[in-house]
């Protein structure tokens, strides 16, 4: 761990916290330094190594910061989100990783020196925060093909291929893609039953790389949306790819789309479920959301 800085006043003055196993991140670091300088912070800079790092940090320099700006990708800010919530600060981002979708949410340039100006300046939005089981989370859990195509990303294709490192595994993961039985009680407390091959649940607006989870979906709208993607043929299945994409899952009456505060699912046997981006639960899950828990440093609307 690294630091920089000296002791100053607290005020216009930033806790930064560098991934620098991110895709940019050790190339962006200085740069990062540099740009939030000049847009007119003090940093204290903390080059991240171990996961106790970011609360470590916030503990010992709490009190010297108005805010902490997070340098990653969407798994930084995911290992960052339990500490800042509890140090009651504003949260800046700089995307440094390959999908960023949490900084598409909240409209964070991803240009440095842009993003950098966004989190120099003093305008605050709150946000919502996802919940799973005993965890928070930013943008969408998975389960199925999806835990499957972030499996197949693996870190050296983020960093040779970038952002298209997610269709080319998601084309590997399709076509071995597998089925499961799941129930799904929304917060009517009816319980659904379909057979699936992904169910998703966005707090977000956004993942892999930009894909809606809804074509309304926000991420300070008090709600999850969910969707699952029932089995079948592979041209039917083709045929929802458009859609996808577009977030206009509730135009295909085959897809099950579902919105409310709170979500359960459970399977047959027990599923792997992904959380922005890392694997860290299998089911039964309980979902909910926090409404505007978390104040972020974000462009004008």
């Amino acid at each position: 761990m690294s630091v920089d800085g000296t002791d100053a006043a607290p005020g216009r003055r930033a806790l930064v916290l560098l991934n620098a196993g991110s895709r940019r991140g050790d190339t962006a670091a200085d740069a990062v330094i540099t740009a939030l300088g000049e847009a007119g912070l003090e940093t204290v800079r903390i080059d991240l190594r171990e996961p106790g790092d970011i609360a470590d940090a916030l503990g010992r320099h709490r009190d010297t910061v108005d805010r902490v700006v997070v340098c990653g990708g969407d798994g930084t800010m995911n290992a960052a989100l339990p500490a800042v919530l509890d140090g009651s600060l504003p949260m800046g981002v700089i995307p440094l990783g390959t999908a960023n979708d949490f900084a598409r949410s909240i409209g964070i340039p991803m240009d440095i020196t842009a993003a950098c100006r966004v989190a120099a300046a003093d305008r605050v939005r709150r946000i919502d925060v996802g919940t799973i089981n005993d965890r928070y989370f930013l943008n969408v859990a998975h389960i199925g093909l999806a835990v499957e195509v972030a499996r197949r990303s693996d870190a050296r294709s983020k960093q040779r291929l970038g952002s298209l490192a997610y269709p080319a595994a998601a084309w590997s993961a399709f076509r071995t893609r597998r089925t499961f039985v799941a129930h799904i009680r929304g917060e009517d407390g009816a319980w659904r039953r379909l057979r699936a091959i992904q169910v998703s649940v966005g707090n977000g607006r956004f993942y892999g790389g930009g894909i809606p989870v809804a074509e309304d979906a926000a991420i300070d709208d008090a709600r999850l949306d969910l969707y699952a993607l029932p089995a079948g043929k592979w041209h039917a299945l083709v045929a929802m790819i458009p859609a996808l994409r577009r977030g206009r899952m509730r135009s295909h009456r085959e897809i099950l789309t579902l919105s409310g505060a709170a979500f359960e699912i459970r399977t047959h046997r027990p599923k792997t479920v992904s959380v922005d981006g890392e694997e860290a639960f299998r089911t039964p899950v309980r979902l909910g959301v926090l409404p505007a828990a978390l104040p972020v440093l974000a462009p004008a609307a």
